[in-house]
């Protein structure tokens, strides 16, 4: 009986450990990824400010950005697109950076917006500005971002989650 029950324990320890070392790759981001060509924006380091729009079928990020040594200042702004404004409630939204090589691998990534809960998108503020480190070696930046939408409540109720991955 000692046996069997000994065995519980070993199973449940290897269980909680699949299980944490699956949360802390979730928790790791993009770093290491392979962002698409399409989707990298290269950095021009010596330019002043540069700015830039970025575009899917969810939404329109225009951006500029500043290098000053190894910090780069991000502004900016997110407009829904019409399939997204026909919804009245903007559930959460949140927007991010990453920081890649010349390669195209990630190196890091950062959040550049996270909406506060449950906007009204009529009304919802969709703008940014912030300072990150760059990792050495960055050589351009791509966006992500995940969010929802929703209208009505209860049972008659609809929402749309969206997203875009690096």
């Amino acid at each position: 009986m000692k046996f069997i029950l000994n065995i519980k324990y070993i199973v449940t320890g290897v269980l909680c450990i699949i299980l944490l070392h699956g949360c802390m790759g979730g928790m790791a981001g993009w770093k290491g990824h392979i962002v698409r060509k399409d989707n990298r924006i290269p950095l021009e380091e010596n330019a002043g400010k540069v700015g830039g729009v970025w575009k899917t079928g969810d939404l329109l990020l225009k951006y500029d950005y500043l290098i000053r040594g190894d910090r780069i200042q991000l502004e900016g702004e997110a407009t829904l697109t019409d399939k997204l404004t026909h919804f009245t409630t903007l559930d959460h939204l949140s927007i991010m950076v990453q920081f890649l090589d010349r390669e195209g691998i990630t190196l890091g990534h950062e959040i550049l917006y996270i909406s506060s809960s449950r906007d009204w998108i009529p009304l919802a503020r969709l703008s940014f500005s912030r300072s990150f480190v760059l990792p050495s070696e960055t050589a351009s930046i791509s966006f992500s971002y995940s969010g929802k939408v929703s209208d009505g409540s209860g049972d008659d109720g609809i929402d749309w989650n969206f997203w875009s991955t690096p």
